[in-house]
């Protein structure tokens, strides 16, 4: 029989399936597993000393905790770790990535899919097409992996870590198993990170952010945005047909001034397609007092699409800020280990293909 995943289960259906199984005697034995895994990211049964010996035993033999094993990693000379996880009820693959800024203060970039449907021409993981959704446990076992290397990083003295909902797949794609994981991850009976802690970021889907917005208030939101003219916005993501660039901008004026926050533009850079002086009086409108515009230069280039230089970047951002916008660089994290999302899940695709083709 396939072993149970704790961070699938309620705290109720968990009581009723230990003690029916005679596992625990006493509902308060529940609370001390629960706490030792959400509270103090402690990932193995046989590390719940706090246990008998045959209850951690009985545990192991019914029940796993993560919903995730690794199966590859790097490590920039920055910091940076990118993972590739192998996922328990498939073996299907997804990445997440344990970032660290100049101060180590700590960020989780996690994913919500394995690939996206949503097919923007400049995301590695746009290239896979949709294989499925994430379920809310495997979601939490990103973050509860990251929090444990996180807990034996020794450069690392904050307590605190920041989520990102940034790798792959779109996350308001995979609304339910979302917000059933944030609901986790921000309950004070599990968890319990603030909310002001987790950004979500999305491609556009924005007719989907109040529904989120209306369970978690102080989430903040980031859209990929990369083009303030619709039509060129279309010719990179398809999902731009959903909404145009007005409607969007009409939805997000009202939730800035309805739930009182800001949000963040995510503006990918490629030379020779969107950082011209018509680009960036487009995005004039994406006013200072609602919106952050996040320059972001291609991580990469090809045959098709190219990252700008430094001289470009710097020339695009300085037009911007002369119109009076909010603006920010994200420095790329990772680069010598090709830390761009999809990367790793591509190559362990392709190694996957050639060894079936040599059988």
């Amino acid at each position: 029989m396939d072993k149970i995943n704790i961070l699938e289960q309620s705290r109720e259906a968990l009581l009723s399936d230990m003690q029916q199984c005679c596992i625990i005697d006493k509902p308060y034995r529940l609370d001390q597993i629960l706490q030792s895994i959400y509270k103090n990211c402690v990932l193995s049964f046989d590390d719940m000393t706090n246990l008998s010996i045959s209850m951690r035993e009985s545990l192991s033999d019914r029940y796993n905790i993560l919903g995730v094993r690794e199966e590859q990693c790097w490590t920039s000379s920055d910091g940076t770790i990118k993972f590739l996880f192998e996922l328990c009820k498939d073996r299907q693959f997804v990445e997440s990535v344990y970032l660290k800024d100049k101060n180590n203060r700590v960020t989780f970039c996690v994913s919500s899919q394995v690939g996206c449907r949503m097919g923007c021409t400049f995301c590695k993981t746009g290239r896979m097409g949709l294989i499925r959704n994430l379920t809310a446990g495997e979601i939490i076992s990103e973050v509860m992996f990251l929090w444990n290397v996180m807990k034996h990083d020794e450069s690392v003295t904050d307590k605190f870590f920041n989520i990102v909902f940034m790798g792959m797949g779109e996350p308001l794609d995979n609304i339910d198993n979302l917000c059933a994981a944030i609901d986790k991850i921000t309950n004070q009976q599990y968890i319990g990170m603030s909310q002001t802690r987790i950004t979500i970021s999305t491609c556009g889907l924005v007719d989907k952010i109040e529904s989120v917005l209306i369970k978690f208030p102080q989430i903040n939101f980031a859209l990929s945005l990369n083009s303030s003219r619709q039509e060129q916005r279309l010719t990179v993501m398809p999902a731009a047909k959903l909404h145009s660039i007005s409607e969007m901008k009409k939805i997000l004026d009202g939730l800035a001034v309805k739930y009182k926050t800001r949000f963040t533009l995510e503006y990918v850079m490629i030379a020779g397609f969107n950082i011209c002086y018509e680009d960036a009086a487009a995005l004039k409108c994406w006013t200072p007092k609602h919106y952050l515009i996040n320059l972001i230069p291609l991580n990469h280039s090809d045959e098709h699409q190219k990252r700008p230089n430094e001289h470009q970047i710097t020339k695009f951002a300085d037009m911007l800020q002369s119109f009076g916008l909010k603006v920010t660089r994200r420095y790329r994290r990772g680069a010598d280990i090709q830390a761009d999302c999809g990367q790793l899940f591509l190559e362990r695709a392709e190694s996957m293909r050639n060894n079936d083709t040599q059988v």
